[in-house]
């Protein structure tokens, strides 16, 4: 059963560093691809473990640090809260401009998730 944290915090400078209030982050790995969570207004990194998945939500509040780091290339790495491990989220730019050019015009995820992804993510939308 996968388990989900949502980002706490998150900072850019030469990368946007994504952090979550929980530990563990050495021991999951990237899985390099992403969901959509329309009800929540939140796009979903997933992680996975030996056994599981782990869903890293990107609530909307955070899509604004997001877009910057599309804009400008930054590479998105993930932290703990008090951590130094960061886990490269290697695949989020690729993934993410994908789902955003689905979304764009497509009333199946929803007239806030559409409406909220347009307006964050503008300048990304063709």
């Amino acid at each position: 059963m996968a388990i989900r944290h949502d980002i706490q915090h998150a900072g850019t400078g030469e990368q946007l560093i994504l952090q979550i209030d929980q530990n563990g982050v050495s021991q999951w790995k990237d899985g390099e691809r992403m969901l959509v969570d329309s009800d929540q207004l939140s796009f979903i990194y997933v992680l996975e473990t030996k056994d599981d998945l782990v869903y890293i939500g990107l609530p909307e509040p955070f899509w604004g640090k997001l877009s910057e780091a599309l804009t400008a290339g930054l590479p998105v790495v993930l932290k703990e809260a008090g951590g130094e491990e960061a886990l490269p989220l290697g695949a989020l730019h690729s993934e993410l401009s994908y789902l955003i050019e689905n979304i764009k015009d497509n009333s199946n995820y929803g007239e806030e998730m559409l409406e909220a992804v347009e307006k964050a993510f503008s300048a990304h939308i063709k």
